[in-house]
């Protein structure tokens, strides 16, 4: 194991840095690269799957040495994280963060990555399941919040939308974002979590990791107000997501939805007017406008994942 352990972080540390010199050499290509990057690790365990024999149930029986890896694939990951972001104001360590999950997995813990949710079978069930819960938790929401701010201000939250921006965004928010991020937190810690304690208690504890996972963006300059606003609205998001991974077991779902939320935000042009005048509103209107639509939304996620999703 010793050997695999020193493997996993050598190639995770040496793909984080032919990224961070990509980036600070060429900004543009850093992007285009992490994509890339992914083809040799496909590669790879198509070629290892066929030979090697992988357990169908995780090796990290004793809850003490599953907190450990947990926490350590957490900590390994910010390492390389927090520089990213405070140097390039990008999420480059997605593509090594892949790899440190996928590689821990297999070559580690020896265990099958289906376990873990990453499963490529019924994928049109996978892609529906994916839409519903973006459509449900996120379109309705940001649909609620534009209405009403229409009816409180008179101004429309949302100016327009850029289908190009969006279109360029989703490889890298799906492939490298969505699946790094899914992997990590509801694939790798949930899956372990739901092991050793009820799926509630897993799905909120990784839900509260990825929540400090996004502090990093309100280190420089620091503002604790909207670094905690951040944290809260990301946990929400983990809960949400982690919810509806314990129904389907299946990551695929999750890393079509995420990379459809996040690239719908990098479409959408808000209008700062509309905002400012919203926040200048008395602090039940705020609540009204934001929290309602999100409250509502989850409400309807939450009857429809309760009654309707199934393991995939």
């Amino acid at each position: 194991m010793d050997s695999a352990i020193l493997k996993t972080v050598a190639v995770y540390f040496a793909l984080a840095f032919v990224l961070f010199v990509s980036a600070y050499l060429f900004y543009d290509l850093a992007v285009f690269l992490s994509i890339l990057l992914l083809l040799p690790l496909i590669l790879w365990c198509r070629n290892y799957f066929k030979k090697a024999k992988l357990l169908k149930e995780t090796t990290l029986k004793r809850r003490e040495t599953m907190l450990f890896w947990v926490l350590m694939l957490f900590a390994l990951a910010l390492m390389v994280r927090v520089p990213f972001v405070l140097l390039f104001g990008a999420p480059y360590e997605k593509t090594p963060l892949i790899y440190l999950v996928i590689l821990t997995i297999v070559l580690v813990e020896k265990t099958d990555i289906k376990t873990f949710g990453f499963k490529t079978g019924n994928l049109a069930k996978s892609a529906f399941y994916g839409l519903l819960l973006f459509s449900l938790l996120d379109l309705i929401a940001l649909a609620g919040i534009h209405l009403l701010t229409i009816v409180f201000t008179g101004q429309e939250m949302f100016q327009s939308f850029n289908a190009v921006t969006f279109l360029m965004s989703m490889p890298f928010m799906t492939l490298c974002v969505g699946i790094s991020e899914e992997g990590l937190f509801r694939g790798y810690m949930q899956t372990h979590l739901q092991r050793h304690f009820s799926v509630v208690k897993a799905f909120l504890l990784q839900a509260f990791l990825f929540g400090v996972w996004h502090f990093v963006w309100h280190i420089f300059p620091l503002n604790l107000a909207d670094m905690i606003l951040r944290i809260a609205s990301t946990f929400f998001i983990g809960a949400m997501f982690g919810y509806f991974y314990s129904k389907t077991q299946n990551l695929a779902p999750l890393i079509l939805a995420h990379g459809l939320w996040n690239s719908i935000l990098d479409g959408l042009t808000s209008n700062p007017e509309a905002a400012k005048t919203v926040m200048a509103l008395p602090l039940l209107s705020q609540a009204v406008i934001i929290v309602m639509p999100y409250a509502l939304s989850t409400a309807i996620m939450l009857v429809v994942v309760r009654k309707f999703i199934r393991a995939i």
